[in-house]
């Protein structure tokens, strides 16, 4: 029997979106894996920007949207953007910053990221904001 296509594109490991989530609180960790599940998508934590620095090394643009803390005790959020603004500009078209902070922090990054979402945030905007970009055409990422 033949798959259609699009059904194909759903099987693991090889049609799913990957979303890599840094953030240091692992409650708020729980709850945006939990917020994404209806995406059906894989989902990778990190808990440090330094771990993130890493991986994105080795896989490069393997993700199809990053979401940040941008504020953390340690190497967070602005970590991972500064790397991604130095190594791999076209990552920053994929990231959502998830943020308790104000526009002073968060106005430089806004043209050069695909969104931020600030904290306390309802489930429902983070989804959708998700969801968009995933759906972002190829072409405005690359």
């Amino acid at each position: 029997m033949v798959r259609p296509l699009r059904h194909i594109a759903r099987l693991w490991p090889f049609g799913y979106k990957r979303v890599l989530v840094l953030e240091d609180d692992t409650m708020m960790q729980k709850l945006v894996a939990k917020l994404l599940r209806p995406l059906r998508i894989r989902v990778d934590m990190f808990g440090n920007g330094r771990d993130v620095v890493r991986k994105i090394a080795t896989e490069g643009g393997r993700y199809d949207a990053l979401l940040l803390d941008l504020m953390m005790p340690h190497e967070g959020g602005l970590t991972v953007l500064r790397d991604l603004r130095e190594h791999h500009p076209s990552l920053l078209r994929r990231v959502i910053l998830m943020t308790g902070s104000g526009a002073t922090i968060t106005e430089p990054w806004a043209p050069l990221v695909f969104a931020i979402v600030h904290k306390p945030f309802a489930g429902s905007v983070l989804l959708t904001t998700v969801r968009a970009c995933l759906q972002q055409p190829e072409s405005l990422v690359a």
